[in-house]
């Protein structure tokens, strides 16, 4: 669902950059990510604990500024919702990205 997005953001001329932290124990379910995702996939390990450093979890939204600074988290079960299979998700995350992007 998140390429899906990517690509119509992209089609409607947004300048959106998508990546991904595959979580450290779910290193199995990375290459069918791989497959059909054109967005970064990065591969979260123990020694590093990528989600335990930006305090994310599985199914975790921050979106980021042009510059790099969080403006907005959607934390998997919080007050938006997050699923992308269900068209509430989806529309709330892509409203909050759409809050800040910028056309190209």
């Amino acid at each position: 669902m998140l390429e899906r997005m990517r690509g119509e953001l992209e089609t409607d001329g947004y300048a959106v950059y998508f990546m991904a932290i595959n979580g450290a124990d779910a290193v199995p379910y990375q290459q069918p990510l791989i497959d059909r995702c054109a967005f970064a996939l990065l591969q979260d390990t123990d020694a590093v604990n990528a989600w335990a450093l930006t305090g994310g979890h599985k199914d975790d939204f921050f979106i980021l500024d042009a510059n790099g600074v969080v403006v907005d988290y959607l934390p998997n079960g919080g007050d938006r919702p997050t699923n992308l299979s269900m068209h509430a998700g989806y529309d709330a995350l892509k409203a909050a990205i759409l809050a800040v992007a910028s056309k190209k």
